[in-house]
């Protein structure tokens, strides 16, 4: 990587987080750990989008829903690790984001919901998320050679 933008990529990555962060806060009235939760978790109930050919052409569009059932759960333990969280504070958050809809509790945890409908509370996010992975695109287009 010796000559490339890594400074100026990254302050772009850091500004792009710093804005998620806000704008999920914002958008829905969570806390930051929350969001953080929900990103963990997100991340991994979403993931089979990212690493199958078969599951991202026919899951990884507005189209359809990767279905509840074949998604992981993440365990409390996992989360309150991985956000060096006490596990306490974690499993009462977990309850909390549950309770209000964010999450859902499965076989050995949590995952985040198929959004649909009215019920969909990520359109908001994932819109804002293709418009600054834009952005970034843009950004790193001006990058000299």
């Amino acid at each position: 990587m010796q000559g490339a933008a890594t400074r100026y990529i990254s302050s772009f990555i850091v500004e792009f987080l710093s804005d998620f962060m806000c704008f999920a806060i914002e958008l829905n009235d969570l806390t930051v750990e929350e969001v953080a939760i929900l990103c963990l978790v997100a991340a991994e109930s979403t993931r089979e989008i990212r690493k199958d050919p078969f599951v991202m052409k026919n899951f990884g569009n507005e189209d359809f829903v990767f279905p509840e059932t074949e998604r992981p759960t993440v365990s409390v333990k996992v989360i309150h690790t991985s956000l060096n969280m006490s596990r306490e504070t974690t499993r009462r958050k977990v309850a909390d984001l549950v309770e209000r809809g964010f999450l859902k509790r499965g076989k050995r945890g949590v995952y985040l919901p198929a959004q649909t409908g009215d019920e969909d509370y990520t359109k908001e996010l994932r819109t804002f998320l293709v418009r600054k992975l834009e952005v970034l695109n843009a950004y790193r287009d001006k990058i000299p050679d």
